[in-house]
């Protein structure tokens, strides 16, 4: 057996270092079933699990198992200085040391006629024993997988989930929005997610669109009123996906701004969840855009009209601007564990790379380049009158 758990501590190790998390975190608990006090897989499995205390729970375990252990005392020290995440929960993971305080003489009586096997030899032990007499097994040995279980409810692999990881970047719930993508982390997701966010975007002009044309008294014939609703999209639709695909030079950019702050995550893993953050910013301009259309209209002070409508761009985009940072800063920290200064840190990297380099190209490329802005314009605008 001995050789057998080597065997998978190699291949977990192996794994955690090229960025699987999922095939290492398996790999360490098929491990710790084997031997619960294996102090090597605790280690790595503290280096794979997501949450900070679930990450304390391992490392304690291993100082459970040896005292000495540098590596984890140091860890576990950093850990605890850290601030609490406000949203986090409990470690569903349990601690070694609970599993070997002696029961109650009310929780198992000697004498009581029941026996205890031990899994790993086959010796039959008193009732009242935790360890094996033979061996030294644990003989309450801890179920990792129920436990990770009961603590993590995955999100559904088909694309309409995506709206759930939306609905959470909305409340700012970083877990919630980003942590569950992890595990679902492809190119194919990537993509859905931006162009399910170019769709919705014009189908909500649409909507708005024929709100308004109902609203500002123009409602006439159904035919009208659709075929506002179908110009506004159509206008809507090319630079919604012109702004979608600007999703990839921002999850390359901060994938290099993330190397270079100590940032290890697979790019495939950060870009999706870089496209999930960007995706539902998306949402959120398309959402602005329809507010500050009918705010005029609710005021009905046609003078609160015209400056609303000036207005309007620069509105959503210092809003969404820094909605943007939050929820990208919040993906990247995600992504790579990393604190919130140094995930921060490498958004503001892109920032600054990313306009040198549209400096760069507007010096090479004015004519075409400077039309961007105008074909763009129409994403952060008001819905305009449709109705031909």
């Amino acid at each position: 057996m001995r050789g057998q758990i080597e065997s998978l501590l190699a291949r977990g190790i192996e794994a955690a270092r090229a960025g699987e998390g999922k095939r290492a975190r398996d790999i360490f608990i098929h491990v710790i079933e084997l031997d619960q006090r294996n102090e090597k897989a605790w280690l790595w499995l503290s280096a794979v699990v997501e949450s900070r205390a679930d990450r304390i729970v391992c490392l304690e375990n291993v100082l459970f198992v040896n005292p000495d252990n540098t590596y984890a005392a140091a860890g576990l020290q950093k850990l605890r200085q850290q601030p609490a995440d406000r949203i986090s929960v409990s470690s569903v993971l349990p601690r070694l040391s609970d599993s070997q305080k002696a029961p109650s003489s009310a929780a198992v009586a000697p004498g009581d006629g029941t026996e205890r096997v031990c899994p790993r030899c086959g010796f039959r032990n008193p009732g009242w024993a935790y360890l094996c007499d033979k061996c030294g097994a644990d003989l309450h040995p801890v179920n990792l997988r129920e436990a990770l279980g009961r603590g993590s409810r995955p999100r559904g692999r088909g694309f309409i989930s995506l709206i759930e990881a939306w609905g959470a970047a909305f409340t700012f719930h970083r877990l919630w929005a980003f942590l569950p993508e992890i595990e679902l982390a492809s190119w194919g997701r990537s993509l859905a997610a931006v162009l399910m966010a170019a769709l919705f975007a014009s189908a909500w002009r649409a909507l708005t669109a024929a709100i308004l044309q109902i609203w500002s008294g123009g409602g006439g014939a159904g035919e009208r009123v659709i075929g506002a609703a179908f110009r506004c999209a159509a206008e809507i639709l090319g630079p919604a996906l012109l702004l979608a695909s600007a999703g990839v030079p921002v999850g390359l950019l901060t994938w290099v701004g993330t190397r270079l702050v100590g940032g290890r995550q697979r790019l495939k893993t950060h870009v999706h969840l870089v496209a999930v953050a960007f995706s539902a910013w998306i949402v959120l301009v398309a959402l602005l855009a329809s507010v500050m259309t009918f705010l005029p209209y609710a005021l009905g002070d046609w003078r609160a009209r015209r400056l609303l409508t000036w207005a309007t761009p620069a509105v959503v985009g210092v809003v969404a601007g820094i909605t943007g940072v939050i929820w990208l800063t919040q993906a990247v920290r995600t992504a790579h564990r990393l604190s919130p200064a140094r995930a921060l840190l490498a958004v503001l990297l892109m920032a600054v790379v990313g306009a040198a380099l549209l400096w760069g190209i507007g010096l090479a490329y004015g004519g075409w380049f400077a039309k961007l802005p105008r074909i763009l314009a129409p994403v952060f605008l008001p819905v305009p009158d449709c109705g031909g």
